[in-house]
């Protein structure tokens, strides 16, 4: 496993006309020691497709993971779990 110093969290739900912000700034960063984790809680959105053209194009990891809606505080538990930083 890659060791990251430290994990960039990002919970959404159907946010794909906001996300790209984050994508921005993350781009922006002259230090690349992180990952960008982003938990989806079930968007109906193209979230996922979004996500998906810029782990293509982004010079720094991006993991995501799509699960049942089940709110905010539910996705930050899990995300707890899947952190490399």
């Amino acid at each position: 496993m890659i060791s990251f110093q430290f994990t960039v969290f990002t919970p959404t739900y159907n946010r794909e006309d906001c996300l790209h912000r984050v994508y921005e700034s993350l781009c922006l960063q002259t230090f690349r020691g992180f990952e960008w984790l982003i938990v989806d809680d079930g968007s109906l959105d193209k979230t996922s497709e979004l996500v998906k053209s810029w782990k293509k194009a982004a010079d720094f990891p991006i993991r995501y993971f799509w699960k049942e809606n089940q709110g905010k505080m539910i996705a930050i538990q899990y995300a707890k779990n899947l952190a490399n930083g």
